[in-house]
């Protein structure tokens, strides 16, 4: 210890205060102590390159208190503390496998954003709660916790931003279900599409991404609450905007009521990252509207609206990559036989399901959008009413929920998910033509094939073929 010999004793006991171990954070080194009858004193510098330490000099009583350092630049003492009996303790943060020692008298928030750990943050002083972390193990100051619902406070959330640290901590990230926030109506539509198009405005701050999930808090159970899909990008537009896209069964509150006035109040939860497991299986179709396929000349007018609706789509550079290898004709007969089911009920659509047929295709809110405004314009252009084009929207933006995603999913037949992205090789029983250069492949020859697009590359295609695998 730096200056030994000019240690004094009190009472026969040594007066030295040892630290628990080496002050290894980088930055001072003159370190200050405090005494219960003495000024602070320098006691010790430790020579370059070698650890710090610490040494009590001046007569008195042991202090209690912390170490202090002055607030000079390059002086903090990082992660230690005098505890009652008079024996330094070493202050750890561990989070998300990383283990800070904060300052004296720095915040948990200043301590991690320090060391680079990207954790959000906006105000820094308490109001707007974006910081709020979860203890799961460690004191939490009172002052940490203030403006804190309770519900919150008993979870262990705290705000990093008013948390000196007191003990060590594990922290943990904030948990979706547990984040509700308290939000006001700007304006709601879509009502007659059975689509509800919400934009609001939070009253904390909403951290979020396009392409994540609320849920909106009406007293039903977790699992029950309504999904809305969060279909603004926060970095392009202030207002926050949802897709709450109603199943049998739901009931609109007031607030969300055609007419509803700006400013009403509602909950939402999370936000979520929307994922397959977290939707429900939409096994029962929406209301039949057989009224409906009669007023489209018992389907004829349909089949003129899909043909000319998906001469738009192949010409749309957006759009039509989603089609390759599929012919015009073909697309637009299978989503006629979709529509007819849906509207008559008749069983005559035998494709499959519109997960299990989307689910390679990555598709945001804003190309469904995009693909919604040109069905909306081919049907105006056929003469379709406003009440009958809200008739037909409502079966396309039922399924809204299963078309877009901001990554692919597997398929999913009952309980059973299955994968079908990648590569595999296979052994031909017959002999085939190579996708890739046309060349002939015979029987008993192992080729690679993509396994969802199925197509093949022989021999002298795969090395290159493998290479993007």
């Amino acid at each position: 210890m730096p200056c030994s010999s000019r240690l004094t004793r009190w009472g026969g006991r040594a007066a030295a205060l040892r630290t628990a171990g080496a002050l290894t954070e980088t930055g001072g080194t003159w370190v200050f102590l405090v005494g219960a009858k003495t000024k602070p004193r320098i006691v010790g510098r430790p020579l370059p390159g070698q650890p710090r330490a610490a040494g009590l000099a001046g007569p008195g009583q042991p202090c209690n208190n912390s170490l202090h350092c002055p607030t000079m630049p390059g002086l903090p003492v990082a992660g230690y503390a005098l505890n009652p009996s008079h024996e330094t303790m070493t202050i750890e943060i561990q989070f998300e496998g990383q283990t800070i020692r904060p300052f004296e008298h720095e915040t948990v928030l200043d301590a991690m954003l320090r060391v680079g750990i990207a954790t959000p943050f906006s105000c820094k002083g308490g109001s707007c709660h974006t910081c709020m972390t979860r203890c799961v193990t460690g004191e939490i100051p009172e002052k940490a916790q203030r403006g804190l619902p309770d519900r919150l406070r008993e979870r262990g959330y705290f705000l990093p931003c008013k948390c000196v640290a007191t003990s060590s901590m594990q922290l943990e990230r904030k948990q979706a279900q547990d984040m509700v926030t308290r939000c006001m109506l700007v304006e709601v539509d879509g009502h007659g599409t059975g689509s509800l198009r919400i934009q609001f405005e939070p009253m904390t701050g909403l951290d979020y991404r396009a392409g994540q999930s609320l849920r909106l808090v009406n007293g039903a159970a977790l699992e029950d609450e309504p999904v809305l899909m969060l279909t603004s990008d926060p970095q392009q537009t202030p207002v926050p905007e949802a897709r709450w896209v109603l199943q049998q069964g739901d009931v609109v509150p007031d607030y969300f009521a055609p007419g509803a006035e700006f400013g009403l109040e509602f909950e939402v939860r999370g936000p979520f990252n929307l994922d397959y497991k977290d939707l429900p299986e939409l096994v029962t179709p929406p209301p039949t509207d057989p009224q409906l396929w009669q007023e489209l000349d018992n389907g004829k007018l349909a089949r003129k609206i899909f043909d000319a609706f998906y001469a738009k789509v192949y010409a749309d550079p957006l759009l039509s990559p989603f089609f390759h290898g599929v012919t015009m004709d073909r697309a637009a007969s299978k989503q006629y036989s979709f529509i007819q089911q849906l509207m008559t009920g008749e069983k005559v659509y035998w494709g499959e399901n519109p997960r299990n047929m989307h689910h390679w295709m990555i598709i945001p809110h804003s190309l469904f959008d995009h693909r919604q405004r040109l069905m909306v314009e081919t049907l105006r252009e056929h003469g379709l009413s406003e009440s009958q084009i809200e008739r037909w929207t409502r079966f396309e933006e039922y399924y809204r929920w299963d078309i877009v995603k901001d990554k692919e999913w597997p398929k999913r037949i009952g309980d059973q998910i299955f994968s079908i992205e990648g590569f595999d090789h296979e052994t031909l029983s017959e002999a085939t033509l190579c996708d890739q250069c046309g060349a002939e492949v015979a029987a008993g020859v192992t080729v690679l094939y993509h396994k969802r697009t199925g197509q093949i590359s022989c021999p002298a295609c795969a090395t290159q073929q493998e290479a993007k695998a």
